[in-house]
């Protein structure tokens, strides 16, 4: 990680020690497996699924939306960083048309746009939606509608998982061992709110 982001980067005790986001670490085995060679992170912050995808899935170009521009910054400092920057590709707003100029198939799509999804996700929009493997953080504590919109709009195409967050009693990494149940607890504490995804994978793969 670069430095200089302990007070901006959130839930970074949970990204270094490897619990972030953990309902979600089979989905991200089995983008690996995959061997895509794009993979779409639509809000992508500093870069913590960019970087982890462009280490891991070698032959991939990993592209990194976000509307801040610091954030894009940091991206591509960690980019380089990594040794992956060559294989890194950092834009601003992302919308369907954007999405719909690349590949029908080898692409995955991860989305955390704080409720644009909505907007974002339109498979009448970008029909090339329909043949991707895509994960979205669903934000309905913005817009009540979104979970039921988004899997309405996806049920013929894809098999629709819906995940939800977790408790972290379970996963106290021994580096943090030290700290009292409440400090662990505030430690890895990753968002205020319940959360949950929607993995969606096509009927008909776009991988190849």
């Amino acid at each position: 990680y670069i430095p200089g982001l302990e007070a901006t980067a959130g839930d970074l005790v949970a990204k270094l020690a490897g619990t972030y986001e953990r309902e979600l670490h089979g989905v991200v085995e089995e983008w690996i497996a995959d061997d895509l060679t794009h993979v779409i992170d639509v809000g992508s912050a500093e870069g913590f699924y960019v970087i982890g995808f462009a280490l891991t899935i070698p032959r991939a170009t990993v592209h990194a939306f976000d509307i801040d521009a610091a954030a894009r910054e940091r991206c591509a400092a960690m980019a380089e960083l990594n040794g992956v920057g060559e294989r890194v590709r950092i834009g601003g707003l992302c919308d369907p048309a954007s999405l719909d100029a690349f590949p029908e198939r080898g692409v995955a799509l991860w989305s955390d746009c704080e409720g644009g999804e909505l907007a974002l996700l339109d498979p009448q929009l970008a029909p090339r939606l329909r043949g991707w493997t895509i994960l979205v953080e669903l934000h309905d504590f913005v817009d009540p509608s979104i979970t039921s919109t988004i899997c309405a709009r996806f049920a013929a195409s894809h098999e629709i998982e819906i995940i939800d967050a977790l408790p972290r009693q379970r996963d106290i990494p021994e580096e943090i061992s030290f700290a009292t149940p409440r400090q662990r607890a505030a430690l890895l504490k990753e968002r205020p709110l319940k959360m949950h995804w929607a993995h969606l994978r096509p009927r008909q793969p776009s991988s190849g």
